[in-house]
């Protein structure tokens, strides 16, 4: 195993010290903190930290109910170089005998519009998966992509794969990419906020 060099022994020293100044998170025994009952934070990261931090790929996660929100998160510097936490559109996940991409059922004015501009009524959507009218056959009829045309105006631009088909309905898992898959995010949690308000009263 690679031994730590002094820099890196350096950073670890300022993260955990128990001073009451510099270092991200001060660690203390059970005696000093019965006596001034606090934790110290500060806000200077050292610059080997800041360098991983700034690449990072984080998630934040908040429970409500039945439900997990993923936030995902991402760590911005200011023009003094600090740190901004920021939140991006939560992936809602329903826990709920198992957990899958929350799936809203009581859609109004969402279509599919395939390749030939014909659009089909969506019967329920998720950010992983859709149920549709069908108005093709078989499974090789569907298309492979198409635009989804949300209720609030946008167009989402998604690929297609067939699951299943019985009773006149299809279902598909769907994969929409960078703004796409944001915009269909957004769209998801909106909706997740508007029926279950009382949910998200503080």
């Amino acid at each position: 195993m690679n031994s730590l060099t002094e820099e890196e022994l350096a950073c670890f020293s300022d993260l955990f010290t128990s001073s009451k100044t510099g270092g991200l998170l001060h660690a203390k025994t059970d005696a000093d903190v019965m006596a001034d009952n606090a934790l110290s934070v500060s806000t200077e990261i050292p610059q080997v930290l800041a360098n991983i931090l700034g690449e990072a790929k984080l998630t934040l996660l908040a429970e409500i109910s039945h439900y997990r929100l993923w936030f995902p998160l991402v760590l911005k510097r200011d023009e003094l170089g600090q740190f901004i936490p920021v939140l991006g559109v939560p992936e809602v996940v329903d826990i709920l005998g198992g957990e899958r991409s929350w799936r809203v059922t009581d859609l109004k004015d969402v279509t599919v519009i395939d390749n030939a501009d014909q659009p089909v009524e969506v019967l329920s959507l998720s950010s992983s998966g859709l149920t549709i009218k069908m108005r093709h056959e078989t499974h090789a009829d569907m298309p492979k992509s198409g635009k989804l045309m949300l209720s609030n105006g946008l167009e989402v631009d998604v690929d297609f794969e067939p699951v299943r088909a019985e009773n006149g309905i299809m279902a598909a898992k769907i994969n929409a990419h960078g703004e796409a898959r944001e915009a269909l995010r957004q769209f998801l949690f909106s909706a997740h906020k508007a029926k279950y308000s009382h949910l998200y009263k503080i």
